[in-house]
């Protein structure tokens, strides 16, 4: 028995006297503190200055007066349409055609039913000219058949459409021969090109709402510019029924200008700059400094390091700027989105 304790003593301290000779393990190293970036922000001051809220749209040149020509009678089938787009024309010249039909040989007719009546009334007069009834009844020959040649050949006449004024093809249908022709549809439309405005067509007629008749305009052609004067507004449009000339006039301002070339004819586009509002002295900030949220406006602030919202309200607003007329002071730095 004293035996083993002997043998498990020496055991034990081998043991330990092995694990001595282990070495230390070294205490793992902590990582180093890394310092969070300093955040930076995209800022402007706050300035005072001028700010107007404009309105610009393309343009071009129409006439002032233009002539919607169409058949006025019943109509009929398309014969011909004699102009093109673009052509010059005279007033009382022939522009189209309906087909006759058979008016013309009609009044062929009529002119040698006319001829047989006026050489029975000659023959008469010569022959008999105390016989003062032969000789009426003759004459009223005469006038009857007169009568329905002159009817004839008004409804030839209608079938002609004629220019009213001197002028450019400016619309001509593109109805074509044989097409049945309503009356008072319009076939061509002919503009004088010595009395123009300048017309301007907006994609949505609230656009204009601000816009008054008599607002001065600047107009640039070809990089100069000119004075001009709003003419015309939806408002003051023409009454119309048609529809869909209803839908185009409540876009559509005309505007007058001064002092154009003489180079200056129909079709010719220029831009149109109308102020509608305008201050000086306004604090003014990049639009992309201002937040909007469910109606609230509002901009950040830098202030030292830190970052600060604040509420505002706004006046002009520009393509680019907005007027801050509550809530900021001159010089303050706002944070750019």
């Amino acid at each position: 028995m004293r035996t083993f304790q002997y043998i498990f003593i020496a055991g034990l301290v081998f043991t330990l006297s092995g694990c001595a000779l282990l070495p230390v393990e070294e205490e793992a190293l902590k990582p180093p503190l890394v310092k969070p970036a300093k955040q930076s922000f995209e800022v402007v001051d706050v300035k005072v200055g001028s700010i107007a809220k404009q309105l610009k749209n393309g343009a071009s040149f129409v006439s002032s007066k233009t002539q919607d020509l169409f058949f006025k009678h019943s109509g009929g089938r398309l014969q011909s349409i004699i102009v093109k787009s673009g052509d010059l024309v005279k007033q009382g010249e022939v522009i189209a055609r309906l087909d006759p039909e058979d008016l013309e040989n009609r009044i062929t007719q009529q002119e040698l039913m006319l001829e047989r009546v006026t050489i029975f009334y000659k023959q008469a007069e010569q022959q008999n000219p105390n016989d003062a009834v032969s000789l009426r009844l003759k004459k009223i020959d005469i006038e009857v058949v007169q009568n329905e040649l002159t009817q004839l050949n008004e409804q030839l006449e209608k079938t002609k459409l004629i220019s009213t004024i001197d002028g450019i093809v400016t619309y001509v249908s593109d109805a074509k021969e044989g097409d049945y022709m309503g009356a008072y549809v319009t076939i061509i439309s002919i503009s004088d090109p010595k009395h123009i405005q300048l017309q301007s067509q907006f994609s949505s007629a609230g656009d204009l709402s601000s816009v008054t008749v008599g607002m001065k305009t600047e107009v640039i052609i070809a990089e100069k510019k000119y004075q001009g004067k709003v003419l015309q507004i939806p408002s003051s449009a023409p009454y119309t029924e048609d529809k869909d000339q209803q839908d185009k006039n409540s876009k559509i301002l005309i505007v007058g200008v001064a002092g154009l070339p003489e180079n200056i004819t129909l079709g010719v586009s220029a831009d149109i700059v109308l102020t509608l509002e305008q201050k000086k002295n306004a604090l003014i900030i990049p639009r992309s400094a201002l937040s909007t949220f469910l109606g609230r406006d509002f901009v950040h602030v830098l202030e030292g390091e830190s970052r600060k919202e604040i509420d505002v309200e706004k006046g002009i607003t520009s393509s680019t700027e907005v007027e801050i007329t509550k809530g900021l002071k001159e010089g303050q730095k706002v944070i750019i989105k």
